[in-house]
């Protein structure tokens, strides 16, 4: 440990004086805290949705049920409902002078207001014959009788009296957010067909409650996939571009020439690693508390688990450095590893949003294990199912550490 102090003092001087290394491991984990925190976390979002109202009166103003649809659709929190005129084209007006961005459409067609009626009349009347066959009601063939002369006399009325009320939602479709919104809607037409039929309180409705004991915002359930991630990039990215730098610039040469062992070396850079993971991890706390005001607080459990996600990833990392002669081929192959493992292991989206086969090759990658293992104890507040991620860095770190131990020919150089 005598010889490891020294070359841990040497490393980390050498490290502050990389602009580039001191800016990935501190100011790029906050920029990505920041923006993703701030896109996907900051809050519900509001989705625009133009509305173009085709059901008008003589007047030419929306009949009032299909004025009550618009403004459901308003209320809900989650649309923000902007009017399209009716004359106006949709498909030309998307496809030329619509607005930038993601256009999404939903047309209420002349006639709803009607439809609307005919609807709930025949609803009713399902309801109403229904009961009367489920309690034997003496009259209900007569009953029967005139609701018969009624669907006459209103199909007389109106031709399409016998039709459901449909509105089109017209969007793109590599618009991601379009089933999010059709879902909304049709939340809405729900609620509006029970409403229209006479339902005040619906006999059945979901409930929502948090898993967590605490109310937790967006950014709270971001921060440990961050951390993951962060440790991830700084272990298989940046550290093999420092270790192939100092094989390039001859300074691991010189370091053979001294007592040194391979194994002091190997030690010294997981210590500054772990280290550094601890301290970026505590750096993003403060900075998600003090921007989005995020309650999780990793505990003793949670350091732990960061401090062996940074050795498993710093012994790897020293494994890819030590492939390559120079930083830059070790920054591509870092990267190629890095990224691919990150966007495949549920770290940013769920895994139920993969192919089965993705969802597979997701299970057997180290940082789906270390995000897991970081929200069941930041965010549940539980150590339950946390004995597998520690099981599997801890066996990742032996097997990286034995792989940086082979690679590394410290006699070669």
């Amino acid at each position: 440990m005598t010889r490891v102090r020294p070359l841990l003092v040497a490393l980390s001087r050498d490290w502050l004086r990389n602009r580039e290394a001191v800016f990935f491991a501190f100011l790029f984990p906050v920029i990505l805290l920041l923006i993703f925190s701030a896109v996907f976390g900051g809050g519900t979002s509001e989705f625009t949705v133009y509305v173009q109202n085709n059901d008008v009166g003589a007047d030419d103003d929306p009949t009032d049920l299909s004025a009550t649809f618009v403004e459901a659709l308003n209320g809900t929190g989650a649309l923000s409902v902007r009017p399209l005129d009716s004359d106006r084209n949709v498909t030309a007006w998307s496809r030329g002078g619509g607005p930038s961005g993601s256009v999404r459409v939903l047309v209420v067609p002349d006639g709803f207001a009607e439809d609307v009626r005919a609807g709930s009349a025949r609803a009713r009347r399902s309801v109403i014959l229904d009961t009367l066959n489920r309690t034997g009601t003496a009259n209900r063939t007569a009953i029967q009788g005139a609701f018969d002369a009624a669907d006459d006399a209103n199909a007389t009325a109106s031709a399409n009296a016998t039709g459901a009320a449909t509105v089109t939602f017209m969007a793109a479709s590599d618009d991601e957010a379009a089933p999010a919104i059709r879902g909304v809607v049709e939340s809405v037409v729900a609620r509006f067909n029970e409403r229209a039929v006479g339902i005040g309180e619906p006999p059945a409705r979901v409930e929502t409650t948090d898993l967590g004991d605490r109310t937790l915002e967006g950014a709270d359930y971001y921060l440990p996939a961050l951390i993951a991630a962060v440790v991830m990039i700084n272990g298989l990215i940046t550290l093999p571009t420092v270790v192939a730098q100092f094989g390039a610039d001859g300074t691991l040469k010189r370091l053979v020439a001294t007592p040194l062992r391979k194994r002091d070396w190997i030690l010294a850079n997981v210590v500054q690693q772990t280290g550094l993971a601890l301290v970026i991890t505590g750096v993003m706390v403060v900075v998600a508390r003090l921007a989005f005001g995020v309650t999780v607080v990793p505990g003793p459990l949670s350091l732990a688990l960061v401090a062996l996600g940074a050795v498993a990833f710093t012994g790897l990392g020293m494994a890819l450095g030590s492939l390559v002669e120079n930083a830059e081929a070790a920054t591509s192959l870092g990267m190629a590893v890095a990224l691919p493992t990150m966007f495949v292991s549920g770290v940013f989206w769920e895994l139920d949003l993969m192919p089965g086969f993705l969802q597979t090759v997701a299970t057997v990658t180290p940082i789906y294990h270390f995000h897991r293992g970081l929200r069941q104890l930041m965010v549940l507040e539980t150590t339950e199912g946390t004995a597998l991620p520690f099981a599997v860095l801890g066996i990742g770190s032996v097997l990286s550490l034995a792989l940086a131990v082979r690679v590394t020919k410290w006699e070669d150089f």
